[in-house]
């Protein structure tokens, strides 16, 4: 399916996007700008912003729709924390994004890698807030790991990030052919669980996303949307599926900027506190802006 004409990414130069694309070759720290070739990272980086990938390269799962490397992941860094944290230093980057690839091999699930991540930014950067998007932290078939995914949640919550996002991607019926090891009533629970943290005092808005044009209809979209509402989901992002790859799932439909802007328009009238919707929009775009466009919830 041809890209229209709204389907276009702006490549950018300066001294700003200059200095990210030397930094991040020395491969001290790995963006999800990079690996996920993200059409927005010329924006981004002029900005000022990106957004740290860590737990490794190599993702435990096999999603259809992405474009990261897939495998048996190795062991994590226990220098990466420190790395990450003086990369925002080094960059100057005044909100920090952390993502991760899933690690259903840790005990943990990489909650503590994500905490002491966190914790690393803090200490070097105290006035950066910090915006984690975490996998499920669920245990898989055949692996016991008690206490997942409550006790990881605490464990990252605890750490004092500003957002913790985790992405239900798409409506449920599309999860046996493009997400076969994960659940959609898993991510929902994630959510509903960090929306009682919230409600228990912790000082965290909350935040999903959903890429659009997968093969979902137009009702699938929005029993989505009112399923992240009820697990009390703060913040909503949704934007166009881009294949990768002709290896991976295709393109099913072009949503125009009228129609995102016609969804936003529905989620906000259900009651989500901010949604981000266009054709270009990913869960960390513009993720300052947003944060900063919102109180924090009254505890």
């Amino acid at each position: 399916m041809r890209r229209p004409d709204w389907i276009r990414a702006t490549v950018r130069s300066g001294p700003c996007v200059d200095g990210f694309k030397r930094f991040l070759e020395t491969d001290r720290v790995r963006t999800i700008c990079r690996e996920a070739d993200c059409p927005n990272k010329w924006e981004c980086w002029d900005s000022g912003n990106a957004t740290f990938i860590i737990l490794g390269d190599i993702c435990s799962r096999d999603c259809l729709f992405c474009n990261v490397k897939k495998g048996v992941p190795f062991l994590p860094d226990p220098e990466e924390p420190q790395r990450v944290a003086e990369a925002v230093a080094k960059l100057e980057i005044k909100y920090a994004v952390i993502t991760s690839v899933t690690r259903d091999d840790l005990p943990d699930a990489g909650a503590g890698h994500f905490k002491n991540t966190i914790e690393a930014i803090k200490r070097s950067c105290p006035c950066v807030p910090v915006e984690v998007l975490i996998p499920d932290l669920a245990p898989v078939e055949g692996v016991s790991l008690p206490g997942l995914p409550g006790a990881a949640l605490e464990e990252i919550v605890s750490s004092s990030p500003e957002v913790v996002g985790h992405n239900v991607e798409m409506p449920e019926k599309l999860y046996p052919s493009l997400r076969k090891s994960s659940c959609y009533q898993a991510s929902l629970r994630v959510l509903e669980l960090l929306s009682a943290l919230r409600e228990g005092g912790a000082k965290i808005l909350v935040k999903s996303s959903m890429m659009l044009g997968l093969g979902e209809a137009p009702e699938d979209i929005l029993k989505t949307v009112r399923d992240l509402k009820r697990a009390g989901t703060d913040i909503v992002c949704l934007g166009q599926y881009l294949s990768p790859s002709v290896e991976h799932w295709s393109v099913k439909k072009y949503y125009t900027p009228e129609e995102f802007s016609m969804l936003r328009r529905r989620a906000l009238d259900m009651g989500i506190r901010e949604v981000v919707s266009g054709p270009m929009v990913r869960s960390s775009y513009r993720a300052h802006e947003t944060y900063r466009s919102l109180s924090l919830p009254a505890v």
